[in-house]
């Protein structure tokens, strides 16, 4: 029997970017921090700004905090505010990263328009 080995030779670990965007959920609340990075928020206003369920963003706050995405600013009543961790040199590459694919989509645009019109060989003449 031969036995198959296949070691990783990447620098990243395992599903390290599946962990982080373990749904959609968490892109858009990346999104919404992205946007809004001047600012700290609730859960329920995070919620109602991103559209998604109070009990959605509540469950996966603690994840983007673990992964130091974002943390508890303060306090306000019972409310814990977060805010982006511009800090981190993941979230300078993460904000760049989202500029560029930005800036990606109207090209992206622009070639599925191109490539929808039809195209139609030119005529060639042989006479003279």
């Amino acid at each position: 029997m031969v036995s198959v080995s296949i070691k990783s030779t990447s620098r990243i670990g395992n599903d390290v970017l599946a962990n982080i965007f373990s749904s959609r959920a968490v892109a858009q609340i990346l999104d919404f921090f992205l946007d809004h990075e001047e600012f700290d928020y609730p859960v329920a206003e995070i919620a109602v700004k991103t559209g998604l369920s109070f009990r959605t963003v509540f469950r996966e706050i603690p994840n983007l905090e673990r992964d130091q995405l974002i943390y508890k600013y303060r306090k306000v009543g019972k409310a814990n505010m977060y805010r982006l961790n511009t800090d981190f040199e993941a979230v300078v590459l993460l904000e760049r990263f989202a500029l560029e694919m930005s800036q990606l989509q109207p090209m992206k645009e622009k070639i599925s328009i191109t490539s929808d019109m039809d195209i139609s060989e030119p005529e060639i003449s042989l006479s003279e």
